[in-house]
């Protein structure tokens, strides 16, 4: 890759942190708290399903933050459980998902990205996320890696939308072509940066584009 970036930004959820141990773990066991049986399995499944098709509905992404995880949980539970009971559950897994070690830090991306600031790169968090993402950084000891944390709930618009690559652009006072976003979603991680002018590397598995990486350290190889 070429030696024209300074500035790194890193998608959160997927990417940066993940859920610990899995989503439908934590689901599930807060739902049986609330006398809602489920299986941790069955809840993970539900959960992407039901979040991949609200994210779809931007009248519940953008706005008021808890509005698309209120009706993210009450999708999940409404089979197993009555509306009351469901209110109730959503409020202990918005604490829940603040804290951080209900995830986990992706393995050797603490020790990578120091590294980096180390050769003189800026770094920032750029997440389609609520203001729980601040909290779950803070636990882990890593908030004062990134200049800027950049959180979608907050700026009014999300990733792929080309204005918050561009709101980026101006708080970090960087042009474009300084900028290189990892993240691990093909559509508004990868192709949303790059609409954008910017340059990126699509995190995870399965290996589809050329610019992916599947591990942290790797980043150490195109960011000399």
């Amino acid at each position: 890759m070429q030696d024209s970036f300074r500035v790194l930004t890193v998608d959160a959820a997927g990417t940066l942190v993940q859920p610990w141990p899995s989503v439908g773990t934590v689901y599930a066991k807060a739902a049986k708290e609330h006398g809602i049986n489920v299986k941790d399995d069955e809840i993970n499944e539900r959960f992407f399903i039901v979040f991949g098709e609200l994210q779809k509905n931007k009248n519940i992404t953008i706005g008021e933050e808890k509005k698309f995880w209120r009706e993210v949980v009450h999708r999940i539970f409404q089979p197993y459980s009555s509306k009351k009971s469901i209110d109730s559950l959503f409020g202990d897994l918005w604490d829940l998902f603040a804290e951080g070690k209900h995830w986990r830090i992706a393995e050797k991306a603490k020790e990578t990205l120091e590294q980096l600031i180390n050769r003189g790169y800026r770094l920032a968090v750029l997440s389609n996320n609520d203001s729980r993402l601040r909290s779950v950084l803070k636990d882990h000891g890593i908030t004062d890696m990134f200049e800027k944390i950049f959180i979608s709930s907050e700026m009014g618009v999300e990733k792929p939308d080309k204005k918050i690559f561009q709101m980026v652009e101006t708080q970090m006072n960087e042009p474009s072509s300084s900028f290189l976003h990892l993240g691990d979603s093909h559509s508004r991680d990868f192709e949303g940066a790059k609409n954008a002018g910017w340059s990126a590397l699509l995190f995870g598995k399965p290996i589809i584009e050329k610019e992916q990486i599947t591990s942290f350290p790797e980043l150490l190889d195109h960011l000399k």
